[in-house]
């Protein structure tokens, strides 16, 4: 299975991680009492069009207005009791919209195996969770009938007598929200008794819990390449990270350890290549890996600016953090090199950043799905379950017999045919549809041509 990757820079949830049934509310965003801002849908799948859905056309009903998506947890598992709500006030006015930001075709897709009776809104560029202030998934805001907020929570508390206080116009009894501030995490409040080693390379083996859900591969590292922490992490991830080296930069010809581990590096700063040389020994000594850089000339896509004001890609001031998923990726304020590295693991081709642009950008890529991304994109967890557990033996006999016969069969013998290619060239998306987004959605133009590449080769390492 292709292991997404996560940057962490600061602090920043994500669905994966809120895993208890409580609501985040920003300090600055929309309160209880407050009108709530403008309901800008890009498009609806299921419900009435976009271009009708306002809080005007909604005055007289009361709306539960959820933000989720289909790669978080915590949101799938809501979605029976959001339906369950749904089917007891059918018939009232009242109306269920649940909004994510992802790839159409993703949610289209996740939607034939989990059905929703919610009206299903997409938020390109996400402009509705930015103006509502989500800082973490699932998160629901209940507007009354009046069109003010009754009610800001996690979808999972949300109970049939709470819709009927707010339809008799009573107060809401579900509770306040815990406010997130960043100030509630000031480093001015940490005190530690203990200074980090001035030079330190760790590996540690992480033993996943079973059937455990959530991030792996989450690396951080600071800016002159003197440290880097990575949580959950393949020997693989590692090789991109350190070395700055992605799969498109990167010869494997041997077998790299399984299994998850969590790495630590520092050293001084100005000491960056010697922490690098330092690593390639501790790589040789746990894993039994030789690693060394060579250079080969090879195509490679160039990357020019064509568009100065496309909609998915805007400059800003703050740092954040990102990653990807399937049929997109989703960066806060990350420079041009990070976005030349994204494009890269997409297209599965070295990318070189020509455009000149400086300093620090939002950016919200997506792109059309290709036949492999779709097939990842419907596989199921039983099916991934089996895979894990047979990596290389006949995992499609252990499947239940529903998920090996008929069209569920053919899936299967089209999965086992992608996962018998090289892992860097599995599920990858089309060229041209990645191509054709970075011009729309990004204004940036990508063309290819031959360049001198720097490449790490991973070997076994001699006796």
């Amino acid at each position: 299975m292709k292991i997404f990757r996560i940057i962490v820079v600061t602090l920043f949830l994500l669905g994966v991680f809120v895993n208890h049934s409580f609501a985040i509310a920003d300090k600055d965003g929309p309160k209880i009492g407050d009108v709530p801002p403008p309901l800008t849908l890009t498009k609806t799948i299921q419900g009435p069009p976009a271009t009708e859905l306002n809080w005007d056309k909604l005055k007289g009903k009361v709306v539960v207005l959820e933000f989720w998506a289909t790669w978080c947890g915590p949101c799938i598992k809501a979605i029976p009791h959001l339906n369950d709500l749904a089917e007891q006030f059918k018939g009232k006015p009242v109306v269920f919209i649940s909004v994510t930001s992802e790839n159409e075709d993703v949610v289209r897709l996740f939607l034939k195996n989990h059905s929703s009776k919610a009206w299903i809104g997409l938020d390109d560029y996400e402009v509705l969770n930015q103006a509502f202030h989500v800082e973490g998934i699932p998160h629901a805001v209940i507007v009354d009938a009046t069109g003010h907020i009754a009610a800001i929570t996690h979808p999972a508390e949300i109970k049939p007598e709470n819709l009927e206080e707010v339809l008799a116009g009573k107060k809401c009894s579900l509770p306040l929200p815990a406010v997130y501030t960043i100030d509630k995490f000031s480093k001015d409040e940490v005190v530690t008794n203990q200074a980090p080693p001035l030079f330190e390379i760790s590996i540690r083996e992480h033993k996943m819990p079973q059937n455990g859900q959530g991030p792996i591969c989450i690396w951080s590292s600071d800016t002159n390449g003197c440290e880097f922490k990575g949580k959950i992490a393949t020997v693989e991830s590692a090789l991109d990270f350190v070395f700055d080296k992605n799969s498109s930069r990167t010869l494997i010809k041997c077998k790299l350890p399984d299994g998850y581990y969590d790495f630590e590096l520092r050293a001084p700063s100005g000491h960056a290549d010697e922490l690098k040389k330092q690593f390639i020994v501790a790589l040789r000594t746990t894993f039994g890996l030789d690693v060394k850089q060579t250079t080969n000339v090879m195509n490679a896509y160039v990357l020019t600016q064509i568009n100065t004001n496309a909609p998915g890609l805007r400059k800003v001031e703050i740092s954040g953090g990102g990653g990807n998923n399937i049929g997109r990726f989703r960066l806060n304020g990350t420079g041009m090199k990070v976005i030349a590295d994204y494009l890269e693991i997409a297209l599965g081709k070295p990318v070189f950043d020509e455009t000149g642009l400086k300093g620090l950008f939002d950016v919200d890529m997506k792109w059309k799905l290709s036949e492999a991304e779709q097939l990842e994109a419907t596989t199921g967890r039983k099916v991934w379950q089996a895979i894990n557990a047979n990596p290389n033996g006949d995992w499609i006999s252990t499947l239940p017999e529903e998920l090996r016969t008929g069209e569920a069969l053919e899936n299967d013998k089209r999965l086992q045919a992608e996962l018998a290619k090289p892992e860097a060239q599995q599920f990858q998306p089309d060229p041209d549809a990645v191509i054709a987004a970075a011009r729309e959605r990004l204004g940036l133009q990508l063309t290819l041509a031959q360049r001198s590449v720097e490449i790490l080769e991973v070997s076994e390492a001699s006796q």
